[in-house]
């Protein structure tokens, strides 16, 4: 069954409550997480790197 004529691609009506944010307003959002993510593990005692698995190897020399 087709649809109706007139209702193909029209947006979705904003839901009530629901929050509506702008990309670089969910690009802020997520890089303060991750900031406050290393801090908290940095307080732990974990160093960034290890946290990433990435490092300099120390077999140099």
């Amino acid at each position: 069954m087709s649809r109706p004529k007139g209702t193909k691609n029209k947006p979705k009506p904003a839901t009530d409550g629901a929050f509506e944010y702008t990309l670089e307003q969910r690009m802020k959002m997520v890089a303060d997480l991750i900031v406050e993510k290393i801090i908290e593990d940095q307080s732990f005692g974990s160093k960034i790197v290890d946290i990433l698995g990435i490092g300099v190897s120390n077999d140099a020399g």
